[in-house]
């Protein structure tokens, strides 16, 4: 049985070789920050560390660190530039492989410059959404295509959440 799962799994692969859309996008979304947005962050750390200790809450001190470290070594450096395939299969955006059985929806906010993505909205309510931008990519092609397979959730917006990451530049 597993032989059978194996051959049909690389039979649908082999459908991204002959991707019906095909991009290339960062693998996450990068913000250039200026000296004064690290300035600015660091002057917050700084607050909620001595709150910290201040309060006896020296493991919320260690976590403020901990996070900003982590936060400033992650996003140092660009994201890695990843290929998205749009197959008959499926989405397939880097190593990630995304088969029409499991999402649900999908929704494109187009607002250029500022939000240019496609979003996809899994299968299972446990998954979050996925997101990929859509850098030239047509979108009307690109939706053209998309609802032969999926229900469009033409109403939809950037979430809230990902609003507050562009402007803040997290």
């Amino acid at each position: 049985m597993k032989n059978k799962n194996h051959k049909n799994l690389s039979k649908h692969l082999k459908a991204f070789d002959k991707a019906i859309i095909s991009w290339r996008a960062p693998e996450y979304t990068y913000h250039q920050k200026s000296s004064l947005w690290f300035l600015v962050a660091g002057i917050i750390v700084l607050a909620l560390v001595i709150y910290g200790l201040v309060t006896d809450g020296w493991t919320f001190s260690v976590a403020m660190i901990v996070f900003a470290g982590t936060y400033y070594l992650f996003y140092r450096s660009e994201p890695p530039v990843v290929d998205v395939k749009i197959s008959t299969f499926g989405i397939k955006i880097g190593h990630h492989v995304f088969p029409y059985s499991n999402l649900r929806n999908f929704w494109i906010v187009y607002d250029p410059p500022s939000v240019k993505r496609l979003y996809l909205r899994m299968a299972s309510k446990f998954q979050p959404d996925v997101f990929v931008d859509l850098k030239d990519t047509d979108p009307a092609e690109l939706r053209k295509f998309l609802k032969q397979h999926l229900k469009e959730l033409p109403s939809q917006h950037e979430p809230f959440s990902d609003t507050l990451v562009r402007l803040f530049k997290l």
